[in-house]
């Protein structure tokens, strides 16, 4: 079973508005991704809240995901993964990394990354498009304590650097895997 986090806990600052409650085809940014990973072949789906966390929980009262809050998320993003890490299910074989922040990537490229990571199990999976490295990343559960020992400052960075010679990259058919919204300007890119 491979776990997803959507890490969800930031306070979207480069962007002026708070991106996971965002518009998008008649939903927020964080229930597309809520939605694209539940119909993924995904197990289970973890949402670590932290910033506006009251607004992101009310929006995704009806979903069936576990949401945990994460009360360091103004130390970055690897307070998130680690927290959502540590309520990863015993028999997870994978945790998949996923962005509040990237709600085009659909359940068919989710499950082509979960698929090929399922098939053989690498320490570290990436998705690429056209040779360019995006998300959701895949991790295997025995680097664990490798993510919970991460300098906060330089977060998964840290522990994908350390295994370089492991990384397995999975070309993808969208160029999902590398949008991400950050900037107003990037909204321009929303479909």
């Amino acid at each position: 079973m491979i776990s997803a986090i959507l890490l969800a806990a930031g306070k979207s600052e480069r962007m002026g508005k708070f991106k996971q409650l965002l518009p998008i085809d008649g939903k927020t940014f964080v229930e597309a991704c809520v939605d694209n990973l539940l119909a993924s072949r995904a197990g289970e789906v973890i949402v670590v809240t932290g910033y506006n966390r009251a607004a992101v929980r009310a929006t995704l009262l009806h979903k069936p995901v576990r949401i945990v809050d994460n009360p360091d998320y103004e130390t970055g993003m690897a307070s998130s993964v680690i927290r959502g890490v540590q309520c990863v299910a015993s028999q997870s074989s994978g945790v998949l990394i996923a962005l509040a922040d990237q709600p085009l990537i659909g359940p068919h490229v989710l499950n082509q990354v979960m698929s090929e990571y399922e098939d053989k199990s690498p320490l570290i999976l990436i998705p690429t498009y056209k040779g360019k490295k995006g998300h959701p990343i895949i991790l295997n559960p025995s680097i664990n304590h490798e993510i919970f020992a991460m300098d906060p400052q330089i977060g998964l960075r840290q522990v994908i650097e350390a295994h370089a010679r492991s990384i397995m990259f999975v070309e993808v058919t969208s160029d999902s895997v590398l949008i991400d919204f950050d900037y107003p300007e990037d909204l321009n890119l929303l479909p």
